[in-house]
């Protein structure tokens, strides 16, 4: 199963690329507490692909959800040309939580900056 989204470079996509990949998973069975917890990587992917780079050349932000079994593959692409990386936040900052988050959550993820920058991240969506 796969599903292909173009959204529009702007902070309301986040909420939109989740609903998206809520419908996604209901329609393959994913119940909660799993497909919220893809939806909060998705939110953190996208959020990055808006706040941190630019639009795409089609003036958005590309995403493929793909599911194989219980395997997701959430892809997130925008024009930017940044070097997403985790990095340690202290208590006191506002940000810079999401990518630890992401690789706390997700089997693999990595950045290819082919063209603008792609971020992929995994998730095993079978219940414990």
């Amino acid at each position: 199963m796969r599903r292909s989204l173009h959204l529009e470079h702007k902070p309301a996509s986040v909420a939109a690329a989740r609903r998206q990949l809520r419908d996604f998973l209901h329609e393959a069975g994913i119940a909660e507490p799993l497909s919220f917890e893809a939806s909060l990587v998705l939110s953190e992917l996208v959020t990055n692909a808006v706040e941190h780079g630019a639009p795409d050349a089609s003036g958005g932000v590309h995403v493929v959800l793909a599911l194989v079994d219980h395997h997701l593959t959430l892809d997130v692409s925008d024009g930017g040309a940044g070097h997403p990386e985790a990095r340690d936040a202290n208590a006191f900052d506002d940000s810079g939580r999401g990518l630890l988050l992401i690789a706390e959550m997700c089997t693999e993820w990595h950045v290819d900056h082919a063209a603008g920058t792609r971020v992929v991240a995994e998730m095993e969506l079978a219940a414990a």
